[in-house]
């Protein structure tokens, strides 16, 4: 049976599309999501480690192929004795049976392949799950408690948009599929976009986050709400992209003077040394050779390769005419 949905709302996006947009969002924006969610676990991880590790888990088990296809992380943590843990989320966009066997089957394989202690999350995008928590499963057999294991989990419609609504880009961008009123989601959309417009990411991130918003909070589901926030909307997103498009043209051009100016000087290095040779050259040859013609000088003036003029003067050396000298490229 397929789920039902509310026909005032707007169709959810599919799981392909939640897949994509929160696997691209965890690889840009883990830390942030980290110290959003999971603040005192967040403290303890050195970030400047992360890394990413983005070949597919793929375990062949009799009757059954599992992967582990959402992210997965190594970063080492700031204890006394340092060690490196695997941080793995899951992303579950409308399937929420059996999400606890699952997370658990997940560990226990990457603990087994990884051989490092992991650190299992989950991010529901489904409404009635809860909040933050630390869900348990469990394995019992005969009375007795064999399996004891929790993973945290993220259930962002059930978290309340209003506490989110800071100066936090990547939290104000996330409260755009939190709980919130009808009449307050114009409100809740002007203020994530000018949050992320206002803040100190990069273009790229900032359209991303942007997208978040857009796709998940689109102006034609909030044509209810009052015509001066909409009004005000609607001017913020006419002028967004063309802001943004504008930064990402001047850090392209900043970036461009600052390669250029490196590979001038890379450059004007590389020609001085090239002259230096070449007027050595001139003057070794003739000091042996006497007068030099003028094809010959503006041959050797041609070159433009200095392990050509390291060649022709090594043959100064025991030439004894001019005649027997070549220059070849």
């Amino acid at each position: 049976m397929q789920p039902e949905y509310n026909m005032n709302e707007p169709l959810p996006p599919s799981r392909t599309l939640h897949d994509r947009i929160f696997k691209e969002f965890l690889h840009r924006f883990l830390p942030e999501f980290m110290r959003l969610f999971f603040p005192e676990e967040a403290a303890r991880l050195d970030f400047s480690t992360l890394a990413f590790l983005d070949q597919e888990l793929v375990v062949n088990l009799p009757g059954q192929t599992l992967r582990i296809t959402d992210v997965v992380a190594e970063v080492k943590s700031f204890a006394e004795e340092v060690e490196a843990i695997i941080i793995h989320v899951e992303v579950e966009g409308r399937d929420k049976n059996n999400v606890r066997q699952r997370m658990f089957e997940y560990y226990a394989l990457l603990r087994l392949l990884r051989q490092k202690k992991v650190l299992p999350l989950v991010l529901l995008l489904q409404p009635g799950v809860g909040g933050i928590s630390w869900p348990v499963y469990r394995e019992i057999l005969f009375g007795r408690e064999l399996v004891t294991f929790q993973y945290g989990q993220v259930g962002l419609r059930d978290l309340p948009s209003e506490a989110y609504l800071n100066n936090n880009p990547v939290a104000a961008a996330l409260a755009a599929l939190m709980s919130s009123q009808e009449e307050k989601k114009a409100q809740l959309k002007l203020t994530g976009l000018r949050t992320i417009i206002e803040s100190h990411l990069t273009p790229g991130d900032k359209l991303f986050l942007i997208d978040i918003i857009e796709t998940y909070l689109p102006t034609a589901t909030l044509m209810d709400a009052g015509a001066e926030i909409m009004d005000m909307l609607m001017e913020t997103e006419l002028t967004w992209r063309e802001r943004i498009v504008q930064e990402s043209v001047l850090k392209g051009k900043e970036e461009g003077i600052k390669e250029g100016i490196k590979e001038g000087i890379k450059e004007g290095i590389k020609e001085g040394i090239k002259e230096g040779k070449l007027e050595l050259l001139l003057r070794l040859l003739t000091v042996k050779f006497g007068v030099l013609p003028d094809d010959f000088v503006q041959q050797l003036e041609s070159i433009q390769d200095i392990e050509v003029l390291d060649r022709v003067s090594e043959q100064v050396l025991t030439a004894q005419s001019l005649g027997e000298i070549t220059i070849t490229a």
